[in-house]
């Protein structure tokens, strides 16, 4: 193979692999905004009155919009880090992927306990978790679910152990939310914790 082909499919690669992460990125950036826009409308074709025509999206089947609205449970909103992100129920892959996750057997959005939300970390400014660090003491939470809003204030922050599960547990008649994410700063990895009270 000439020295000159092996030169560009060398430099071809290098910027395959360089630029990969952030087409990832840019890729579930775009999937979560459709899945948003989706559970939106889906919302407003439920919203309407029973007798008032349906019209369907050319881009979105109204069946398609309302099976992906029943997979989501919200939005979380967090306004200080410019965030905007769908909460789908449990953890797997492709929700970690497209959104933040609620974790299975806590409580949901507005419940007495403790409603928990893993994501990403993400490599990315912006997207996912990947500003969580910057929410301090009385920043405000929102989570839009279905049936209303309801509102928390951050009560504390702190790194702990990956194994630390006391952090997931609830405190008596509270209603908390626990936002959870990896912290790099150190190996192995420990968890980025925010957790935060309902307001009255």
């Amino acid at each position: 193979m000439p020295r000159k082909l092996l030169a560009l499919l060398l430099i071809v690669i290098g910027i395959s692999i360089v630029g990969y992460p952030t087409a990832r990125d840019l890729y579930y950036d775009y999937q979560q905004k459709k899945i948003t826009e989706a559970w939106q409308a889906g919302l407003e074709q439920l919203d309407r009155e029973p007798l008032e025509p349906v019209q369907e999206s050319k881009e979105e089947p109204v069946k398609a919009v309302l099976d992906l609205s029943k997979e989501m449970e919200g939005l979380l909103i967090i306004d200080k880090i410019n965030l905007r992100v769908p909460i789908l129920t449990g953890i797997n892959k492709r929700n970690l992927d497209l959104a933040v996750a609620s974790v299975e057997n806590t409580a949901k959005a507005g419940e007495v306990g403790n409603y928990v939300l893993a994501g990403h970390n993400s490599h990315t400014y912006g997207l996912l978790f990947s500003r969580l660090d910057e929410l301090t003491v009385g920043d405000r939470i929102v989570v839009q679910a279905k049936e209303q809003e309801y509102v928390y204030t951050v009560t504390e922050s702190m790194i702990v152990q990956a194994e630390d599960v006391q952090v997931l547990r609830p405190d008596g008649e509270k209603r908390l939310i626990t936002l959870v994410t990896c912290d790099y700063s150190t190996k192995p990895y420990r968890r980025l914790i925010v957790k935060g009270e309902m307001e009255s």
